[in-house]
């Protein structure tokens, strides 16, 4: 797959060509690249046809692309997972050991959406190695699997949502084991979407008008105001984890709120309203061909 070349606070954003006549957003793939400053350096066209639903810059410098609707990641660097079996994979995490977590976006028979709904380990090859059966609950359309993930600071627990449900489920990743809901959304609508993990165990919510913060228990911490918007519905810590990245699907905007003490740091209308659903920064101490 083509490399990309990229300089430290480089910063990538999906941008999907939507078809206006499809029944979901959907369109041709697209990934703004921008440098540190926000100036445009050019447009990645993926070659295919769906919505990317996340972004993800590993160690090696690849970008990784995610499209669960066209069944394939777009690898932008040298870990291509030329193995990976093709699957509607929507979220990734990667590991200190070099393997990474593929979060199956997709579940159920509903035509066009077809999935299992399950998390998988595997290596820069795209050999699987392990695979989890995780809880679903479909979201609001019944097609929605696991979506979002975030990962405990001691990397044994993965926290993952169907977004639009109300649920945040867990799963000991030593057991292999399901460890249940750890958090219900109950005030109106009990929605939920991207999710974050802070050092301190805490988890970080997107919640449609806003970010949560929840502790260990499920008590809720505080609700981060963020710039007018009902479809904030992703959220990325950022290196250092001090802040975080605020994406809003329906606004087409996004934020950089101070984890601390909620100052919003930036706001930005990018005009992406339905295809901003993932962003991907480059580290400030990466350097090319060194992680």
């Amino acid at each position: 797959m083509e490399l990309i070349d990229v300089e430290p606070g480089d910063l990538f954003v999906t941008a999907t060509l939507l078809d206006l006549q499809a029944r979901f957003p959907t369109g041709h793939g697209r990934i703004r690249h921008f440098d540190r400053d926000w100036r445009l350096k050019r447009e990645i066209d993926t070659g295919a046809y769906g919505l990317i639903a996340s972004l993800h810059f590993d160690r090696t410098g690849t970008l990784h692309a995610l499209d669960p609707q066209a069944r394939r990641i777009d690898h932008f660097g040298a870990t291509a997972m030329a193995a990976l079996p093709p699957r509607g994979y929507g979220s990734m995490i990667e590991l200190a050991d070099g393997h990474y977590l593929l979060g199956e976006h997709l579940v159920g028979k509903t035509p066009g959406f077809e999935g299992e709904g399950k998390v998988y380990l595997v290596d820069g090859r795209g050999d699987v190695h392990a695979t989890f059966d995780t809880e679903t609950n479909g979201g609001v359309g019944g097609f929605l699997g696991v979506t979002h993930m975030a990962l405990s600071p001691d990397a044994q627990t993965l926290y993952h949502v169907s977004e639009t449900g109300a649920y945040v489920y867990a799963h000991d990743l030593g057991t292999k084991q399901r460890k249940g809901i750890v958090y219900t959304r109950a005030d109106p609508p009990p929605l939920l979407f991207g999710l974050a993990a802070l050092s301190d165990g805490d988890l970080l919510l997107a919640i449609g008008g806003g970010v949560r913060r929840i502790d260990t228990a499920g008590k809720i911490v505080r609700d981060y105001a963020l710039p007018a918007g009902r479809g904030w519905a992703v959220v990325i810590l950022r290196e250092g984890g001090t802040s975080f990245w605020a994406l809003d699907f329906f606004g087409g905007q996004l934020a950089i709120v101070d984890v601390g003490t909620s100052e919003v740091r930036l706001h930005k209308q990018l005009g992406l309203e339905k295809a901003l659903t993932g962003l991907a920064e480059v580290p400030a101490a990466w350097e090319a061909g060194r992680p």
